[in-house]
């Protein structure tokens, strides 16, 4: 039988979704250890939820910006588990989730899961009737189900990794501040140390969140962050995004042989052009 999982998750507001993420992991067979949620808000009434299916641990992470890679990392060193899932706070999952996740999860492989999308947050957890509800993303047929792949489709809305995986490559790097890239430095990270990413057929479902995209609102994270990886790996990441900001004036356009720079923030109009309703 294989061991319990830890399942680690971050938060700053979005309580409700916290809720509905516990109660789809409270239907699952077999149960997690314990999930722990990192805080980057001080605490209150809802850090001290609880649950009487698993142990829920909290966290807590103090920073002026969104300090995701600390909180992740703070996550990860809290977890009793050597096997531990990291959720995104929208996640909901299904019944046999961690099951199939500890069937498959070893050393050099980071294992993931199908995501499906829904246009709102959910008031009940029933997971078929949400799964009829929700939509694939248009590209996630280029998934390899089942098979030992490269990280070009990794993402933080579901991983789980091994305890040595996740120390081999010292965790996330904090040195990534605020929104963006440092996901994309991970996966880059868990590649160049040999491992694969294997996906599962199970179908996690992800609730939604109004979002600006693309992200102009975080211009000055990801530009910084950007540059940092670029630093590391000799090369831009999400270089879609920073072509649409060159195209709206808010970077240089010769931002590939120059270096990426600022040339102006978004007007108030602008970021309210870009919210968008679509869930992924």
């Amino acid at each position: 039988m294989n061991p319990p999982l830890s399942i680690v998750t971050i938060v700053k507001s979005r309580v409700r979704q916290l809720t509905n993420l516990i109660r789809s992991i409270e239907q699952a067979a077999p149960l997690p250890l314990e999930l722990v949620v990192v805080w980057m808000a001080p605490p209150c009434s809802e850090s001290l939820i609880t649950s009487s299916k698993f142990d829920i641990v909290h966290k807590f992470v103090a920073h002026d910006n969104l300090p995701i890679p600390k909180a992740r990392n703070k996550g990860f060193q809290a977890c009793r588990s050597d096997n531990i899932v990291y959720m995104d706070v929208d996640c909901i999952c299904p019944a046999g989730l961690f099951g199939h996740i500890s069937d498959k999860l070893q050393r050099q492989r980071v294992v993931t899961a199908q995501m499906r999308y829904l246009f709102n947050v959910p008031e009940k957890i029933n997971y078929p009737s949400l799964l009829n509800q929700a939509i694939t993303h248009p590209n996630s047929g280029r998934h390899l189900i089942g098979q030992d792949t490269g990280f070009e489709q990794f993402h933080t809305m579901l991983f789980a990794i091994t305890r040595q995986d996740y120390n081999s490559i010292d965790g996330f790097d904090e040195n990534y501040v605020g929104f963006g890239v440092g996901d994309v430095d991970f996966a880059t990270r868990c590649e160049q140390a040999g491992m694969s990413l294997y996906v599962i057929a199970d179908k996690v479902l992800h609730q939604f969140h109004p979002r600006v995209d693309p992200p102009i609102n975080h211009l000055f994270d990801i530009v910084n962050n950007a540059s940092l990886y670029r630093q590391k790996w000799g090369f831009y990441p999400i270089q879609n995004w920073l072509e649409e900001f060159a195209r709206e004036g808010l970077v240089n356009e010769d931002f590939h042989t120059e270096g990426l720079k600022v040339r102006r923030l978004p007007t108030k109009e602008e970021i309210a052009a870009h919210m968008t309703t679509r869930p992924y």
